[in-house]
């Protein structure tokens, strides 16, 4: 396995640099359609189909800007870990993280190991009291 060494870090810093510039776009712009939307609602909409269109825009446009807030706090976060020269190292286990998901992913948290406990962990919870409850009824 290919690690994060100390070396590669002008690298993944201006990686990161790029992409919390992207978020920040991602977001400036979302930020100028919230400021455009009472003009936009202020306008007679005669056609239900146009209502329902500007609605749904707004919610995929809602939805988007949510997820570049979640993205940018995790590339803030990771900048912060390489100041702090902690970058590849998984902050559950404290292994280090494959290159090649860095490479891939330069704001990630967790190892590949880990990252699927996590992502288990949350689908496993949500769906084990339904099922319980289901067998329950049936006995």
């Amino acid at each position: 396995m290919d690690i994060y060494t100390r070396t590669l870090a002008p690298r993944f810093s201006k990686l990161l640099a790029k992409r919390e510039g992207e978020l920040r776009s991602i977001l400036h712009a979302t930020g100028d359609f919230a400021v455009q939307a009472p003009e936009a609602q202020a306008r007679e909409v005669l056609d239900f189909k146009d209502m329902a269109v500007e609605e749904t825009q707004s919610v995929v446009d809602e939805a988007k800007a949510d997820h570049a807030l979640e993205e940018l706090e995790q590339v803030v976060a990771a900048r912060k870990r390489l100041t702090e020269q902690t970058y590849g190292e998984c902050l559950d286990c404290g292994e280090p993280i494959d290159l090649r998901r860095l490479m891939a992913m330069p704001a990630t948290p967790f190892c590949t190991a880990c990252q699927g406990i996590h992502e288990h962990g949350r689908g496993v919870g949500a769906r084990r009291p339904t099922l319980h409850l289901g067998k329950g009824k049936s006995s």
